[in-house]
């Protein structure tokens, strides 16, 4: 069944049911009798457009064209997701996935995986989708509207430094005790120390330049700076005497793989007394803590940790209710400050007043 409605932009449109899904035509007209006129070219038109592909030739084409222009990192996340959600609803038509499918998706799959990583899912599949809509194969993308699981708010996971400590005093490897001191004390990202070069250190001024290349590409990006603490300085130029290449970490002449720190620094967590769950990346967790707790204002750490919004940041503001205790004591007045026996009784008599 078809029809034709005005809405409010004053423009008329043309609904009709295509492959299953109902459509919105625009016919362009502000004029009713113009609209009608225009109908029978947009039944034509949109009979042969571009043909509604199943939900794995679409996955197919997103995979080698959507997702061309991705990090190898990213591109697996979307292949994750979507595979994911094929197996769990089906190949069907993508015009036909509507939100009840998504609902199953979300059901199934909070049995199996975290609600973090479910909400990444969700979040790729909509990008994934609005680029079927980009494409003209689809008019509205079904995930427009699907909200995202909550997620109970934890304090990140940190080494105290008694932890710290006993991890690099078991570790054999030069290579990756370097990883895990630029890891702890500079807050950089597995990936990117990894891929780090002699060219971005900076000695004369004492900092190290993070920013993507024609092999790398930063998790944002974006270039930052990060300024080098004496014991990194140390390190570095340690390090810049013995180079055996252009990258700062280098395991039998080749640049480090992130593959072989996450592997080996897992086999070392593994035999220590701590959570085993734990990954390189508590380095930087631990890296954040430990400025929060050292008293560093908090915009400071977000410019370090190179986050996008402050709001990433603040997970780490819970270790920072000492410096909050000291902040507040800065706005007593020196004197003219009446006892608290005297505050209690100019209260008492509001009271009386009131």
């Amino acid at each position: 069944m078809s029809s034709l409605i005005k809405r409010s932009n004053g423009i008329y449109y043309f609904i009709s049911t295509i492959d299953g899904a109902r459509r919105w035509i625009s016919t362009g007209e502000t004029i009713r009798e113009k609209a009608l006129r225009r109908i029978p070219t947009l039944t034509y038109n949109q009979s042969h457009r571009v043909k509604i592909p199943m939900l794995s030739e679409f996955i197919d084409q997103f995979l080698e064209i959507g997702c061309s222009t991705h990090r190898p990192g990213t591109s697996d996340i979307y292949r994750r997701a979507l595979y994911s959600f094929l197996q769990c609803i089906g190949n069907k038509k993508i015009s036909l996935v509507g939100v009840k499918h998504i609902d199953v998706f979300k059901h199934q799959k909070l049995h199996t995986i975290q609600p973090t990583t479910l909400n990444m899912y969700l979040r790729s599949l909509k990008a994934a989708f609005n680029k079927a809509v980009d494409w003209e194969i689809l008019q509205r993308n079904p995930f427009r509207k699907v909200q995202q699981c909550p997620v109970p708010q934890r304090a990140p996971q940190f080494l105290t430094l008694d932890q710290f400590r006993s991890l690099i005093q078991t570790i054999k490897e030069p290579w990756l005790l370097q990883a895990i001191h630029l890891g702890v004390f500079t807050g950089m990202r597995r990936s990117e120390i990894a891929n780090l070069q002699w060219k971005h250190i900076d000695f004369a001024r004492e900092m190290i330049i993070v920013e993507s290349d024609a092999n790398f590409q930063t998790k944002t990006g974006k270039r930052r700076i990060l300024p080098m603490n004496s014991l990194v300085n140390q390190l570095l130029h340690s390090m810049y005497t013995q180079r055996t290449g252009n990258y700062v970490i280098m395991l039998g002449g080749k640049p480090v793989r992130t593959i072989w720190i996450s592997r080996r620094f897992k086999q070392y967590i593994q035999k220590m007394d701590i959570d085993k769950s734990l990954h390189f990346h508590i380095l930087r967790h631990t890296f954040a803590s430990w400025l929060v707790q050292a008293g560093v204002p908090i915009y400071e750490v977000q410019a370090l940790m190179g986050h996008s919004t402050i709001r990433v940041t603040q997970i780490y503001s819970h270790l920072i209710p000492k410096q909050l205790r000291t902040s507040v004591e800065m706005i007593i007045p020196p004197e003219n400050i009446l006892p608290s026996h005297e505050i209690m009784e100019n209260v008492e008599s509001l009271k009386v007043l009131v």
